[in-house]
């Protein structure tokens, strides 16, 4: 499977500008035949809104809508992931889309929110992680923050997910992110993780760009720099599907999902993170 990461620099509030921009970065990663474009989190709408009132007063209802009838028109036999802030009535969320030529074939709504940019006004999505089955793999899906908790990553390849799509802002002081916190998530999980993040400047907070793409042992296969730029990687997903790693037969083994002991990880689910007795117990 071939990837494209579209590392772009959306405008605030220019949705059809920057629905321009996307529709021509799918033609030319469609010409470096890409099975998948990614763009980042916001992409379509830009992140940095100041009230709930601004946001809510700019984006238009069908504004996805839109973006579907745009986009499947111009991905031919690719997928695309597609960021954008969505607005739903009187609720505002953090949303990715995933759009074939056939039109929309996923939605994932950010669930994990910090309090910054327009997601101080949004609404968690109600969803749990979402993997989709495609003809080349299982895609999972999480959005910026979502790759903070490691939760999230791990309900992601025990639903089966081959390769984790991380679409996100990175700012600047969110190195960490590209540093490590993505390398341990791909080798925790043993899974493909490919990091779309913005670049440029919006109302004065600068993105760090660095989009990568990590293959299950954690290994950078392909990353960009600060600018804008498409980041290609070929990926065999059939690599995620090993989840033991056997050094030496019969002398070093390692049965990363085999050897899980869920019994004991009950505290997971406590809403304050403390010890309590499990439901059975009680």
């Amino acid at each position: 499977m071939r990837i494209a990461l579209a590392q772009i620099n959306p405008r605030l509030g220019r949705f059809a500008q920057n629905l321009e921009h996307i529709a021509a970065v799918i033609q030319e990663a469609r010409l470096r035949d890409s099975h998948l474009v990614a763009f980042p989190e916001a992409a379509l709408t830009g992140y940095a809104f100041r009230s709930r009132e601004e946001t809510l007063e700019l984006l238009p209802g069908d504004l996805a809508a839109r973006a579907v009838d745009v986009v499947s028109r111009s991905c031919g036999e690719s997928l695309v992931l597609l960021g954008l802030i969505e607005r739903e009535g009187e609720e505002i969320f953090n949303t990715v889309l995933l759009i074939s030529s056939k039109g929309l074939v996923a939605r994932y709504r950010k669930a994990h929110l910090p309090y910054l940019g327009v997601d101080r006004f949004v609404t968690p999505g109600p969803e749990p992680p979402l993997v989709v089955d495609t003809p080349f793999g299982r895609l999972g899906v999480l959005i910026c923050f979502e790759l903070r908790f490691p939760e999230v990553a791990r309900v992601l390849a025990l639903k089966g997910a081959d390769i984790i799509f991380n679409i996100t802002n990175w700012p600047q002081g969110a190195e960490a992110n590209a540093t490590f916190i993505g390398r341990t998530r791909a080798l925790e999980n043993r899974v493909f993780l490919a990091s779309c993040n913005r670049c440029g400047m919006e109302r004065g907070v600068q993105f760090i760009g660095r989009s990568q793409v990590l293959s299950p042992e954690g290994r950078i296969l392909a990353k960009a720099g600060p600018g804008e730029e498409i980041l290609y990687a070929d990926v065999d997903l059939s690599l995620a599907r090993e989840k033991s790693v056997i050094k030496q037969p019969g002398e070093y083994e390692m049965h990363l999902f085999r050897e899980r002991k869920p019994h004991l990880y009950h505290a997971l689910t406590q809403t304050d993170g403390t010890e309590e007795d499990s439901p059975e117990e009680k």
